[in-house]
């Protein structure tokens, strides 16, 4: 996944570790909220696509408890190794991976995320396709996103997926039953659905 510079590469890789590394992470993207919003529970399987350091991934593998499993990729190989140095449980697994090609078997997945992610790849229909290609039937893929109006320091608009681009990213992978909510004033959250029969 190369291609033209983005806001995010031009950030030093330690500072962009630490800023992927903090604890507040998880509370701006309001994970815990997520996790309930998606009916994340025990015994489910779940993919977190862009997993940075774990600041979903953790809450996940506890969600999902020890019969389920959680599996965090991630290209960056510094954030997969902060993953393994904090002792993750056994049901946490970490692939040094791009996210567009996990080298995971087919339909193992109840619920695959992919958390402020598609606007930093030039591929984000690739992303959302390998996601469906994840999915168990009727299992759902969540993206949060950076709104294209939101007014903060961050990507440009010109980088970032509005509602409408979501729309069809995701129509253009077959999802179905698609649904946009306002997440935070700066982020929103899309889900789809892979079809029951695929």
């Amino acid at each position: 996944m190369t291609g033209k510079r983005r806001y995010h590469d031009s950030i030093d890789p330690g500072r962009r570790l630490r800023m992927l590394d903090n604890e507040g992470r998880g509370k701006w993207l309001r994970v815990n909220d997520l996790i309930k919003e998606l009916n994340v529970n025990k015994g489910m399987t779940c993919i977190d696509l862009g997993c940075g350091a774990g600041a979903l991934s953790f809450p996940l593998a506890e969600a999902v408890s020890g019969e389920g499993a959680v599996y965090a990729v991630d290209t960056n190989t510094d954030a997969i190794n902060r993953i393994r140095e904090k002792n993750p449980p056994e049901n946490l697994i970490t692939i040094n991976s791009s996210a567009d090609r996990t080298g995971l078997d087919d339909g193992i997945a109840d619920v695959c995320f992919t958390i402020m992610l598609l606007h930093e790849v030039d591929r984000p229909e690739d992303i959302l396709a390998e996601a469906y290609r994840l999915l168990k039937p009727g299992g759902r893929t969540a993206a949060i996103e950076w709104k294209y109006e939101a007014e903060i320091p961050g990507p440009p608009p010109s980088e970032r997926i509005s509602r409408e681009q979501a729309e069809q990213l995701f129509n253009q992978a077959g999802y179905r039953e698609h649904l946009y909510k306002d997440w935070t004033q700066n982020l929103y959250l899309f889900t789809g659905t892979k079809a029951d029969s695929a």
